[in-house]
């Protein structure tokens, strides 16, 4: 197969970037206006060394433990088996379907103690983890036994062979996972902000509310950027150049599970629904009793209004999610099967645009509507645009895991018999990734779904969303009447997780 990519390519995923630019034109045009001595003074007064170290702390703790959590969670439903597997395979990825602003209020209500660093840590992994449970038991699906065998049978320890054999091929999904937590983490606002952990994007925030100074939030955003752009480069040094593919003859040998002892069973059972209480129990638990006890939840008994929130929230959801799929696709496709500087680079810049906060994502697309776009200003149209802008990444990790798995050799094939690439994409590459963009479908979706801050910014006023109305009432200390529809946010979100894990990955 020709290094080259084809010109149709090229031009499809230059015209993909270049929304992507928007974010940063603002943020340069915006930190022009704060000059040189204000600029001196924002980064590098006392509380920005402070800011910095929280916000790095907080990142690289969630991001071990989720990835730890999430590794282990996959390979004991992977390989092993215990009863309750079946349900705890559909429920690690429940946690992905509450909100973290709302696990965290909660948690709140349940007990103060969870405040600061270490619940703050607690929490966030909890919350998480999926997104390195999901992709590494993607992986584990479809590994190649002969090389765990082959270096079994030269006598080899299971631990050198785990890591000489196994985590390469894991490789490619733990590194997506460990960029896409990271960057989450450096962008998190809403949690932090209930659980009373300062980091740096609270300091963007309360620059923008209070003192309602876009220049000086812009300025700061361009530092997230900066500490982004050395995570996207320390995520290409761990995932290597080396590529594995599946052996054989197209066909993946399913591994033997292991069947434990009744002990290990227990002990397995009891670690499994320890992660389910804490990650999914609390927070429902504290849900059904704030609709329950509470006198604010009068105020929400209005079902057009719940219908009309859903209705929005499931339209918009759905075509954020579709705009942003179809989107990746030709990205991943282009750096991994035709990998060049042009190709990789632009498929690392949605990575880089996760590094700015969602509130200036969205202040320069008003910025830009307004100006030179006023007729699709506060339209559900600018959302969506914003959806794909926030949630790019988050397709592009999927979808890569899925196409890195999959040999080029077919496509080679189809190459020779004079097949054009798109063709060989539709009929050949496309079909072999339909799990992987289910999954990237499902998770986007899910995440637009409890999506707050572009949304507030974005929408008429009079339209709200799932979301926007549990931070409404949240914001006014009414949690019973902010908890239906949480719980409808919940439920509908849980709904494609559940059908995704029975069905799509069976």
């Amino acid at each position: 197969m020709p290094r080259r990519p084809p010109f149709w390519l090229i031009l499809l995923i230059i015209l993909i970037g270049l929304p992507l630019c928007l974010p940063f034109l603002y943020i340069i045009l915006r930190a022009t206006e704060v000059g040189l001595t204000r600029s001196v003074e924002l980064l590098f007064r006392p509380r920005m060394a402070e800011l910095l170290s929280n916000t790095m702390l907080l990142m690289v703790c969630v991001t071990i433990g989720a990835i730890s959590l999430g590794t282990l969670c996959a390979f004991l439903l992977e390989r092993c088996r215990f009863f309750g597997k079946a349900f705890f395979e559909v429920a690690m990825s429940l946690p992905l379907c509450i909100p973290a602003f709302v696990s965290c209020f909660t948690w709140i209500s349940l007990t103060f103690r969870v405040e600061g660093f270490w619940g703050t840590i607690g929490i966030m992994t909890l919350s998480s983890f999926p997104l390195a449970y999901l992709p590494v038991s993607a992986t584990l699906k479809r590994l190649d036994r002969s090389l765990e065998e082959i270096s079994l049978s030269l006598g080899k320890s299971p631990t050198y062979t785990f890591w000489h054999a196994i985590f390469p091929q894991l490789k490619p999904a733990i590194g997506s996972s460990i960029l896409l937590i990271a960057l989450h983490m450096l962008v998190e606002f809403g949690a932090v902000s209930i659980l009373n952990y300062q980091t740096f994007t609270t300091a963007i925030f309360q620059e923008y509310e209070m003192s309602f100074n876009n220049s000086s939030a812009a300025l700061l955003s361009a530092v997230l950027m900066a500490i982004c752009t050395i995570i996207v480069f320390g995520e290409i040094f761990f995932r290597g150049k080396q590529t594995l593919y599946n052996s054989g003859k197209g066909v993946t040998r399913p591994y033997p599970v292991k069947k434990f002892s009744f002990g290990k069973q227990c002990i397995t059972f009891a670690f499994f629904s320890c992660i389910f209480m804490l990650s999914i129990g609390v927070p429902v638990v504290m849900l059904i009793y704030w609709l329950i006890v509470g006198n604010s939840r009068e105020r929400a008994v209005d079902f057009s209004e719940f219908f009309a929130a859903f209705s929005h929230s499931l339209t918009i959801s759905g075509l954020g999610a579709l705009l942003t799929v179809i989107c990746a696709l030709p990205l991943v496709w282009a750096a991994v099967r035709y990998s060049s500087k042009l190709t990789v680079w632009i498929d690392r810049l949605p990575y880089l645009l996760h590094a700015v906060p969602g509130l200036v994502i969205a202040l320069s697309l008003v910025y830009f509507t307004i100006n030179y776009a006023n007729a699709i200003y506060q339209t559900f149209l600018v959302v969506i645009v914003a959806y794909f802008m926030l949630y790019l990444p988050m397709a592009q990790t999927t979808l890569r895991a899925s196409l890195e798995q999959l040999s080029d050799n077919i496509e080679k094939v189809g190459q020779s018999l004079g097949r054009s690439p798109f063709y060989i994409f539709r009929t050949l590459t496309l079909p072999a990734m339909l799990p992987g963009i289910a999954a990237a479908f499902a998770l986007v979706f899910l995440n637009l779904m409890k999506e707050l801050t572009a949304t507030l910014l974005l929408t008429p006023n009079d339209i709200k969303t799932l979301s926007t109305a549990v931070w409404e009432y949240t914001s006014d200390a009414q949690y019973a009447a902010a908890t239906p529809y949480a719980l409808m946010l919940v439920l509908f979100s849980g709904i494609p997780v559940f059908l995704l894990k029975k069905y799509a990955f069976k």
